[in-house]
């Protein structure tokens, strides 16, 4: 059976210089993912709405129409509402990166800190829930050269969705946490 009062102690309970270097280094590393991520997103947009016969054989096929007749301007309308999601995207990863570099300067978690994970968790709401919301007008997009009875204005939500969702939630949790302990700590700072 196991002792655990006399089990050792995770390292970085014994040592707060280990926990700071691991924090830099997961902090290195979350800024060449975001980077990468926004990167991959962007060539994942151009790559797909740039290609038109891959377009009209996709979507044709997800609304079961034939889209032969689909125009350029159509494709690119559509392109411009996914470039705007990556905006929205990219913002967030900019303050990302701002939280991060805070992270970095051995500051420790400061109101700074906390404004650009709670600004960081916004914009990251809003680029999903705009990337949910906009779908419809994809498809609306890209069936307006059709008669009227065909054209399509359809939504969907996947589980990924459910996760973007819960995922920027968290975020925005933790932000309005670490505001409260940096006003608790203040006021006990007050009183000493």
């Amino acid at each position: 059976m196991v002792n655990f009062a006399n089990s050792p102690k995770h390292s970085a309970i014994q040592s707060p210089g280990a926990a700071r270097v691991k924090l830099r280094r997961l902090a290195q590393l979350m800024r060449v993912l975001s980077a990468a991520y926004a990167a991959w997103v962007l060539w994942r947009i151009v790559s797909w709405w740039t290609d038109a016969d891959l377009v009209k054989q996709g979507m044709g096929h997800y609304l079961k129409l034939d889209l032969s007749g689909l125009a350029a301007s159509q494709r690119m309308t559509a392109m411009g509402l996914d470039l705007l999601v990556w905006l929205l995207l990219l913002v967030a990863v900019v303050y990302c990166w701002k939280l991060l570099a805070c992270l970095l300067k051995d500051k420790g978690f400061t109101e700074t800190a906390a404004h650009n994970l709670m600004q960081c968790a916004w914009w990251a709401l809003a680029c999903q829930t705009f990337s949910v919301l906009s779908r419809p007008l994809h498809t609306w997009f890209l069936t307006w050269h059709l008669p009227a009875a065909e054209q399509v204005f359809r939504w969907r939500f996947a589980a990924s969705d459910l996760q973007g969702v819960l995922l920027c939630l968290a975020l925005l949790m933790f932000a309005y946490l670490f505001s409260w302990v940096l006003e608790v700590a203040e006021e006990n700072r007050g009183f000493v």
